[in-house]
């Protein structure tokens, strides 16, 4: 049976190993059960049953475990630069280590943790999945996006303040997600994160990202210097234009 509030203890437990007065642990573990919780609300709008409910919430708590070890080690949650992606060493420390079995989680539920763990941050979610298992690696990108917003507005400092390296405002403008490789600066990074949107999968998410008010938060915070006013408002009227298409045809 599974357990939340056991699964949460041993999360704390783990992450109580690192220095949690770091602010970037700090910011990963208030990430996770922000995930977690949205997890719940997601699963609730989808009438899912209450212990799919409780693994949903299981799920976002674990998707980033391996955050943590990524900053102790390189001070960075950037895959590339780091040389260390979190959700394969997550699924390393989880399965190939067996720590899973400190969280108690039934078996019957560890290849669907594992696959949408590992595919939690990929460009794309790998083939050859189950529909469950490809169902829970959608889930898990959907809710883990609509908190990145939240989280990327209250943890750092946003300027808008150069031009867009052009794979990037290529991606954007494509309606794509953009590839890690391709960012240079803290502007490509935002229009990366603000691209998130372009993945999101169920309707029931566009409603969750709306009713967090998480993206609008996002943009408030971006600092525009005058030179690229112009350029940063028509990327919110390109957000805002394709999230109105998007959840006028699935309401």
């Amino acid at each position: 049976m599974l357990d939340y509030e056991f699964v949460l203890k041993k999360f704390m437990e783990y992450v109580n190993t690192f220095d949690t007065k770091e602010a970037g642990i700090a910011m990963k573990i208030s990430h996770s059960i922000h995930v977690a919780d949205l997890a719940g609300k997601l699963a609730k709008s989808m009438d899912l049953d209450k212990e799919k409910i409780v693994f949903c919430k299981i799920l976002g708590l674990l998707h980033d475990i391996g955050r943590f070890y990524q900053y102790e080690k390189t001070k960075s949650f950037d895959d590339y630069k780091s040389q260390i992606d979190h959700a394969r060493f997550g699924v390393e420390y989880l399965f190939h280590e067996k720590h899973i079995e400190d969280f108690k989680i039934p078996k019957a539920y560890h290849i669907l943790l594992e696959k949408a763990i590992f595919n939690h941050n990929k460009l794309e979610i790998e083939s050859g999945l189950t529909d469950e298992e490809l169902f829970y690696a959608k889930f898990i990108r959907d809710v883990d996006k609509i908190d990145i917003f939240r989280q990327e507005a209250a943890a750092y400092e946003w300027k808008f303040d150069k031009e867009i390296t052009p794979n990037v405002k290529k991606a954007f403008y494509h309606h794509e997600l953009v590839n890690g490789k391709d960012v240079q600066n803290q502007v490509d990074l935002l229009i990366m994160q603000l691209a998130y949107v372009y993945d999101i999968q169920f309707e029931e998410s566009f409603r969750l990202l709306e009713n967090s008010d998480n993206l609008e938060l996002y943009l408030s915070v971006v600092v525009v210097d005058r030179n690229f006013e112009t350029e940063f408002e028509k990327i919110k009227s390109e957000l805002r234009t394709f999230l109105e298409e998007r959840t006028s045809t699935v309401c």
